[in-house]
């Protein structure tokens, strides 16, 4: 992709919207955690992530990684529809709404696929790996590829960004001054939200199938990811889960499948 199609599209990863409601009314502010315990699941409900997410102290999470497989999005209807898969550390609380993060995105524009890699520290826009004046370097992704992301702020003040990709064996860093409160670590299937000229709002989920995410760590370690820090992607006009993840294998692993139905 190039950085002017990118700049033009405006794709912001943003932060987590949880729901205790998600009805038809106006939906919480960006950073409001009003999420909730679904019953069935034991899951919380989101209107556009869709994984895991641990909360801990202020300070609790500095560095954190995970593995997954690009998901082959379905094309075939000819809609434009978006998805992302990432991780990062913070964005989940009223308190601290600033997010660093890193991931893939596998898109359909008008029947074709758009993969690419790209960071972010919210409310900073996205930016494409190697794209713009921090740029330089041919990163391509396609589906399939087994990519690594690290966000490690061990640093403090200074974040290290590491996209790997296995698959066609390039490696991506970016050193990016950022500070936020470490209160929250996600691996999440995202539906992004687009901003900017005739693109803004939800953006409809890709059909990504399932993505697997595995080899998970928060500080060096296992997570340990219980049952309670699974997240659904619902629909915030009905409700109806647009994303769903199955139980952790192994406290660092698991899987998000596309539709109302879990992976497990």
């Amino acid at each position: 992709m190039t950085c002017a199609s990118f700049l033009r599209r405006m794709w912001c990863y943003g932060v987590l919207s949880l729901c205790a409601s998600c009805g038809g009314g106006p939906g919480p502010a960006p950073g409001a955690t009003q999420g909730q315990t679904n019953g069935a699941t034991a899951a919380q409900q989101s209107t556009n992530w869709s994984g895991y997410l641990q909360t801990a102290p202020a300070g609790s999470f500095r560095t954190v990684s995970g593995t997954w497989t690009v998901p082959a999005v379905d094309c075939s209807d000819g809609a434009t529809t978006a998805s992302s898969a990432w991780t990062g550390i913070g964005g989940s609380s009223a308190t601290d709404t600033l997010l660093i993060q890193a991931g893939t995105e596998q898109d359909c524009n008008g029947g074709a696929t758009d993969d690419y890699a790209w960071w972010e520290a919210f409310p900073a826009p996205a930016i494409t790996a190697g794209s713009g004046l921090l740029g330089g370097g041919d990163f391509p992704v396609r589906p399939g590829d087994r990519i690594t992301v690290t966000v490690d702020g061990s640093g403090l003040v200074t974040w290290k960004i590491t996209i790997v990709n296995a698959t066609r064996g390039w490696t991506f860093t970016h050193d990016v001054p950022f500070v936020t409160a470490g209160d929250s670590a996600e691996w999440i299937l995202e539906a992004p939200t687009a901003v900017g000229p005739g693109q803004t709002g939800q953006a409809s989920l890709s059909k990504f199938g399932t993505i697997s995410f595995s080899g998970l760590t928060v500080n060096g370690a296992n997570p340990g990811l219980t049952p309670e820090q699974r997240v659904q992607l619902i629909r915030a006009s009905d409700g109806t889960v647009l994303a769903n993840p199955s139980a952790a294998h192994g406290g660092d692993a698991f899987e998000v499948c596309y539709g109302a139905n879990a992976c497990d």
